[in-house]
């Protein structure tokens, strides 16, 4: 509860959740008062001295009355602290997300879905139900107060058998609690399978076994744990709320043919006191049908802390602004002594010591095999991952924790697994002539049109999708162009077009070019030409290529 009361704080503040508190709390007055009035007018009739009075018309009236407009009032508050819980929870995540590391989010993927699409729902769930849980306390323990006045002896008889409910709901809670924190996990491995499919479709399409693969050894397995592990934890509240009402009933049962005769009660105080526990039977039952979900809550706030904790943890400040430190043109980047792992450095693959330099105007290619680092060499120089040892500098300035969000600026990059927005997305003045231009240069002026920013469709094949983001990197304007393996997609003629005509305009506009590319029919194109093998950065001479 407490952790859920840190969520919702902040965002009502402790004014605005008292006020909510104090409405609760009338609310269940209001349910209280009838309650009351109710029983008396009905110990009036059994004595035979009710006459029918404007009174308690107006009584009535008003209970009600105010019970509606509370209610009402208490509900469309609840209603708007719902939605401001579910939102400004999905926003705190996904700003979180914008400003964390890119090594720290890469593993946290299916975490990060499940907290958005699964905590934050319970998390809303239970927001609704704080109140509707604190209004049964306080008519429970009005309800309590008001039997203590009627009868001590059966009060304390029906303090004693809420006891023993208490006490058996104690003593299984733990594991039902338990049961849904394993829930939970259970739930980011079935996220987990869930975009091994969505994202691995297509591999699943050409070979279904994969499809059935995934299916049968993950989200069946899941689906299988989840099954019974979360049957466990219902029937468990289940079970506690089933002993609660059987209790109440033994105690009602035993109040109207045994207490009430052995205690000589009289039927007046008998038929109150009855009454009242069954409105106290009603608000106990509400609390125990809300347990079950402020316990998934619990659990989920629980999960919800230590992501944000770890994404707070791995947060850099974001480049919004124009870059600070790196006003000055582009002249050159300098790579001294790099090297990264994935690990230990005796335990895990890893690139360098690495010595580079990129001089403005430069179109440099680096070729290599697969698994031989020239990715991973990349995503370091890029700043998508910081090195393990050595340095970075850029127009001579050491790139640091500091200005390493600007220096990452400086980059228009299209990757390998690139994705295309379907908008130039933090373009605000966007160059209409460049853009027509460069839809003409790259031969699909007549596959895709831009209004207000946003593109007429990306429905495109790979390589005409490719050429749409590449444009989009153009426009940019940045210093520093990286296309990682681009030509790949594309066919025999416009992949010579693009290494013969297209590569040196864009060095005659000012880009410098960085390109992993295995073409090596077109490796003369380039200034500078690197091998990476095994994780070392090899200079090769462009002249034996020509």
């Amino acid at each position: 509860m407490k952790r859920i009361l840190k969520l919702v704080l902040p965002m009502t503040g402790k004014w605005g959740f008292l006020k909510y508190v104090c409405l609760g709390i009338l609310s269940g007055l209001c349910s209280f008062l009838f309650i009351k009035t109710v029983t008396g007018i009905m110990g009036l009739i059994i004595a035979g001295d009710f006459t029918v009075n404007k009174e308690y018309i107006l009584v009535f009236l008003s209970i009600i009355l105010a019970f509606v407009w509370i209610r009402k009032t208490l509900s469309l508050a609840i209603i708007r602290l719902s939605q401001t819980l579910f939102w400004d929870l999905r926003k705190q995540i996904l700003r979180l997300v914008l400003n964390t590391n890119y090594q720290q989010l890469s593993g946290r993927r299916a975490d990060v879905h499940s907290a958005i699409v699964s905590d934050v729902n319970i998390l809303t769930t239970a927001s609704m139900s704080i109140i509707d849980f604190c209004t049964s306390t306080v008519l429970a323990i009005s309800c309590l107060v008001y039997l203590a006045s009627i009868s001590m002896l059966l009060f304390g008889l029906t303090l004693g058998v809420a006891s023993i409910g208490v006490s058996i709901y104690h003593l299984r809670s733990k594991a039902d609690t338990e049961n849904f924190r394993r829930a939970r996990g259970l739930e980011t491995r079935f996220q987990a399978g869930l975009n091994s499919i969505l994202d691995g479709f297509k591999e699943i399409y050409m070979e279904p076994r994969k499809g059935a693969y995934i299916f049968n050894t993950r989200i069946n397995t899941v689906a299988k744990e989840a099954y019974t592990n979360n049957t466990n934890a219902y029937a468990g509240f289940l079970t506690n709320q089933i002993t609660g009402q059987v209790l109440f009933y033994v105690l009602i049962s035993s109040i109207l043919v045994f207490f009430s005769v052995a205690l000589k009660i009289n039927t007046k105080d008998t038929v109150s006191f009855v009454f009242t526990l069954l409105y106290l039977l009603g608000s106990i039952e509400t609390i125990m049908v809300l347990l079950p979900a402020l316990a998934r809550a619990r659990v989920a706030s629980t999960h919800l802390f230590d992501l944000k904790a770890k994404l707070e943890a791995a947060s850099q400040p974001p480049a919004l602004r124009e870059p600070t430190i790196f006003n000055d043109e582009f002249e050159q980047i300098t790579v001294h002594n790099l090297e990264y792992y994935y690990g230990e450095q005796d335990k895990a693959f890893g690139i360098g010591p690495v010595n580079f330099e990129i001089q403005k105007g430069d179109t440099i290619f680096i070729y290599g095999g697969n698994g031989s680092g020239k990715t991973t060499f990349v995503h370091t120089v890029l700043g998508l991952r910081i090195p393990s040892a050595g340095g970075i500098r850029y127009n001579n300035i050491l790139v640091d924790e500091d200005n390493y969000p600007d220096y990452r600026t400086a980059f228009a990059v299209v990757f390998s697994d690139f994705y295309l927005f379907n908008e130039l997305v933090g373009l605000e003045n966007v160059n209409m002539e460049k853009w027509e231009y460069y839809l003409q240069l790259f031969e699909i002026e007549d596959k895709v049109t831009m209004e207000k920013g946003v593109f007429s469709t990306t429905d495109l094949s790979t390589g005409q999708r490719k050429r749409l983001a590449l444009i989009a990197a153009l426009l940019e304007e940045k210093p520093i162009l990286v296309m990682d393996e681009w030509a790949a997609d594309q066919d025999p003629y416009f992949r010579r077009k693009f290494y013969t005509e297209i590569i040196p305009l864009l060095k005659k506009e000012g880009f410098t070019i960085i390109a992993i590319t295995h073409d090596d029919k077109y490796y003369h194109c380039a200034d500078k030409l690197y091998k990476m093998d095994y994780g070392k950065l090899i200079a090769e001479s462009v002249s034996v290529y020509q």
